[in-house]
């Protein structure tokens, strides 16, 4: 248990620093780095094109790599890419060298993030989903760690300002990828080879495409809440700082969300807690339809927060146990490449729906209904797989 432990408080600090700081911090250091820099609006958005395409480009490599190099391997030298990324823009001196530097620590998260997954699930079969709910919380830890220690090291660095921050969180990311070097064994099922009649049933596999088909879906849909509630709520009348709370209780819940429905999966089966966790996502985007006041977005932010890092756990969850624990990387990877492409075109078709085909009602009724169409594919998955008996 001690074991354990150490095992999923490494993982956790490694999607913190490697995707919580890498990726997703740099929303909120962005204003500074456009000031400081001199850089156009449409350089700052390209910026952040260069740190999705760095991850895109890598997730589906992530799982070929750990098969020639092992996890571990891959792992490391995803969070030295990290590294090489975050530390890079404490120097950059104009928008390529920003570019090159993001598009590393997009790269160096994917790296990271699906191999970990590999050796969580290698190392404690019958605890999947605990293992990759907690890790998935990492993300969320992330997110709001990022936005206390932000707005606080710009105040401490005054002379440094934004490159002193991205200085703190390489250094902290150091001391993580270090100390997962120590920690994190390489799992003698990810050293093994399968055969090669393995690996053609693998990717033949009719319920692995079903699950990248439906982690498209949800990629089409998983941001709407997240990058259109506060402007739905402005819209509707609701001040900025009540409409601020309510999306901090959705990032706060969405911490714990991960792993409970990890964990309640580990008791009652994949199936039937994705199938819970899908339906509380329809939920979740229909009440902002039918409760437009404070009281139905604090409800929906409750549920979805609480339920799509859920959906993403359980997903990831049902692609690995549809192979052997050597191919676990690549069949994450797999899926992963659905879900960065939904995710690309997801926020695209939202906005036009809002501007041109009835506006947020619209939008969110969008993702309910994918939601629902995904939640009936589930029902035709099979409940068992062979790599579960």
């Amino acid at each position: 248990m001690r074991n354990f432990w150490l095992f999923v408080t490494t993982g956790m600090l490694l999607i913190v620093t490697t995707t919580g700081f890498a990726r997703m911090a740099y929303g909120l250091i962005l204003p500074f780095m456009q000031q400081g820099l001199s850089l156009s609006t449409t350089q700052s958005g390209l910026l952040g094109t260069m740190l999705f395409l760095g991850y895109l480009l890598t997730v589906g490599l992530s799982g070929m790599l750990s098969m020639r190099i092992g996890a571990k391997n891959v792992l490391l030298v995803g969070g030295c890419l990290v590294i090489l990324g975050i530390g890079g823009l404490v120097f950059v001196t104009g928008f390529w060298w920003s570019a090159i530097t993001l598009f590393l620590a997009g790269a160096g998260s994917a790296l990271v993030y699906t191999p970990l997954l590999s050796i969580a699930v290698s190392l404690y079969p019958k605890k999947r989903g605990t293992v990759m709910g907690l890790l998935m919380s990492g993300a969320g830890i992330g997110m709001l760690y990022s936005g206390l220690l932000v707005p606080f090291m710009l105040q401490q660095f005054p002379e440094l300002g934004w490159r002193g921050t991205w200085l703190i969180f390489a250094i902290m990311t150091i001391a993580v990828v270090l100390l997962a070097f120590g920690v994190i064994k390489k799992p003698q099922a990810t050293a093994e080879k399968d055969t090669a009649g393995d690996s053609n049933v693998t990717w033949r596999s009719k319920e692995l495409y079903m699950i990248a088909g439906m982690y498209l879906a949800v990629g089409l849909v998983y941001l709407i809440p997240n990058l259109y509630q506060t402007s739905y709520m402005k819209e509707l009348g609701i001040s900025t700082a009540t409409a601020g709370s309510i999306y901090a209780m959705a990032g706060i819940v969405s911490i714990g969300g991960a792993p409970f429905w990890g964990m309640l999966a580990d008791k009652i089966g994949v199936k039937k807690a994705l199938i819970a966790a899908l339906l509380f996502s329809v939920i979740g985007d229909l009440l902002p339809i039918m409760l437009e006041n404070t009281g139905g977005f604090i409800l929906s932010s409750i549920i979805w927060g609480s339920s799509l890092g859920g959906v993403l756990v359980l997903i990831q969850m049902k692609a690995s146990q549809q192979v052997s624990p050597s191919y676990v990387a690549s069949a994450i990877g797999f899926i992963s490449i659905f879900y960065a492409v939904g995710q690309m075109m997801g926020p695209g078709i939202a906005g036009w729906l809002i501007e041109y085909a009835g506006g947020f009602k619209m939008a969110y009724g969008f993702g309910a209904v994918v939601f629902l169409f995904t939640l009936l594919l589930t029902t035709v998955l099979k409940g068992e797989n062979i790599q579960e008996r």
